[in-house]
């Protein structure tokens, strides 16, 4: 009789908090250097940014294509941070904190865009 895997054990609040307090730290680098999507993160779902940015997010995601996704994230400006994130962080809650960036990065531009061109009535 085949036996299911146990399920991982729920995290614990300081397990939370310390991955928490990991991408807080990363994402502040990223921020820092300029880097709106983290290296490496799949965003072939069509939510990454848009306008001049998506023009130049596909750009980039052409040249990121060429290489292997393990070759991207070495080239992460932030690998020290990463590293720290991954650690402390479940892998399907970093796909969805970097997921998350994203689309508040890309919800920021278009409040710029629309504040930068009012409406006209």
């Amino acid at each position: 009789m085949p036996s299911t895997p146990e399920p991982a054990p729920a995290p614990t609040r300081n397990e939370r908090k310390a991955c928490w307090s990991h991408r807080d730290s990363y994402f502040a680098c990223l921020t820092q250097k300029g880097v709106t999507i983290p290296p490496g993160t799949d965003m072939s779902d069509g939510r990454g940014p848009i306008g001049k940015a998506a023009k130049e997010e596909q750009e980039r995601l052409e040249r990121e294509k060429k290489m292997t996704v393990e070759e991207a994230r070495r080239q992460d400006p932030c690998l020290q941070e990463r590293e720290g994130y991954e650690i402390n962080c479940a892998r399907s809650w970093v796909d969805y904190f970097n997921k998350r960036r994203v689309l508040e990065e890309r919800q920021k531009m278009m409040y710029a865009q629309g504040e930068a061109s009012p409406l006209q009535k």
